[in-house]
């Protein structure tokens, strides 16, 4: 079934197809299902070219041949396992850039995630949680600032994680509006703290108890991130000409409108030495996972 598009949508696939294949023009294409795994939606198109079919998945956008995935189910499945498996390769949870905001705290999580993966003992779990606190106590002195505080109040002192978050949740959360959001971050803060000073005295600590806490104190990092950026940015996260919520790297998906003060996240160019030496390496056809089977017919054994 043929699904509504804009001739935004149309012309940026067209566009994707002409740069990676210029002599092999397209005659036809149609969006054929859009489908919500997590937080992102993942738009498959039909796209018919001179020399052959092809699926087309947004998010990013990216080409499979017909010939090897003959199920949009099993393209989308490995689109994104694909996409999971290529952000996963990122130090931190989040983009760099936006990392930069907190670049000491996040340094001192990758070296607790490190610690972890070479932990087997329990005072190697606790040491995990160590270098987790470290993590949150660096937060804090990144977070510090005086202009937080409020006349006439004791100023924290510069360890105190969950005295300075509190602080800051009242600057990037302010009003009625944000109360759910301003609550969230200082019960987070309070129970990340508490749970990793926990962990670092568990005479019983496992490897489950450490990848907790890892998760626990990314997650904060990670939404304290994103409340900074939403403070920062409040007021101009929909398109100026028709009002929508779909922007996406600073382009509408819906009217085309480009946010001019938008800047794109830098991307390292591979050199040519590490891009031969990843096609020197040996890989498994796609044409081996040519099925029809689909996630409602998927039964655990």
């Amino acid at each position: 079934m043929t699904m509504r598009a804009t001739a935004w949508e149309h012309d940026r696939v067209r566009d994707y197809f002409k740069a990676q294949w210029p002599d092999d023009p397209v005659v036809h294409l149609e969006k054929v299902a859009s489908e919500r795994v997590g937080s992102l939606v993942y738009d498959i198109w039909d796209v018919h070219c001179t020399g052959g079919r092809w699926w087309a998945l947004s998010n990013p956008l990216n080409a499979y041949s017909q010939e090897d995935f003959k199920s949009r189910d099993v393209v989308l499945t490995f689109h994104v396992g694909l996409a999971v498996r290529i952000a996963s390769r990122d130090e931190v949870p989040i983009t760099s850039q936006t990392a930069a905001l907190l670049p000491g705290a996040w340094r001192r999580w990758e070296q607790g995630v490190e610690a972890m993966g070479a932990a087997t003992e329990a005072e190697d779990f606790q040491a995990v949680g160590v270098r987790l606190r470290e993590c949150l106590v660096s937060f804090a002195g990144e977070i510090a600032n005086e202009d937080l505080v409020p006349e006439g109040t004791a100023v924290p002192r510069g360890s105190d994680v969950v005295g300075w978050t509190g602080l800051l949740a009242d600057q990037l959360a302010r009003g009625p509006s944000a109360e759910r959001l301003r609550s969230y971050l200082k019960k987070m803060a309070r129970e990340t703290w508490d749970y990793v000073n926990w962990l670092t005295h568990a005479k019983n600590a496992a490897n489950y108890d450490a990848e907790i806490g890892a998760a626990a104190v990314s997650h904060l990092l990670a939404t304290v991130t994103a409340a900074r950026l939403r403070w920062g940015q409040q007021g101009h996260q929909r398109c100026e000409v028709c009002g929508s919520y779909a922007v996406v790297g600073g382009q509408c998906q819906r009217c085309g409108w480009t946010n001019p003060d938008y800047e794109p996240p830098q991307i390292r160019q591979l050199s040519e030495e590490e891009l031969a030496a990843r096609l020197a390496e040996p890989c498994t056809p796609t044409s081996d996972i040519s099925t029809f089977i689909t996630p409602e017919d998927y039964r655990p054994r």
